[in-house]
């Protein structure tokens, strides 16, 4: 679904898509990553939450915060000391992975 959507983007000429898999399993409850897990991280929310975080969550959520940020102000992820994240093209339509 969203690397098709990039793609077709991609081919129409507009901006690259930066596509994600958020695959962290989140402590407390063995559900695993499931739809919108993702929200606590992006938003920097986690103390908000019963979990028992651990540290890599809040480095995670912090690195999410800084891509997010970086997109709104840039139209682009990434930024110093952040792993670098590709843009999802047809040459090769990469992926990142959004884990601890």
């Amino acid at each position: 679904g969203c690397i098709n959507w990039s793609l077709k983007n991609e081919a129409l000429g507009r901006r690259p898509a930066y596509v994600y898999y958020f695959t962290r399993q989140l402590p407390g409850d063995n559900q695993g990553a499931f739809h919108s897990s993702e929200l606590w991280y992006m938003f920097g929310t986690l103390d908000r939450s019963w979990r028992p975080w651990e540290p890599c969550d809040h480095r995670l959520s912090d690195r999410m915060l800084d891509y997010w940020s970086n997109f709104v102000k840039t139209g682009d992820p990434n930024g110093d000391q952040l792993p670098a994240w590709q843009p999802c093209r047809a040459t090769k339509p990469h992926v990142q992975i959004l884990d601890c």
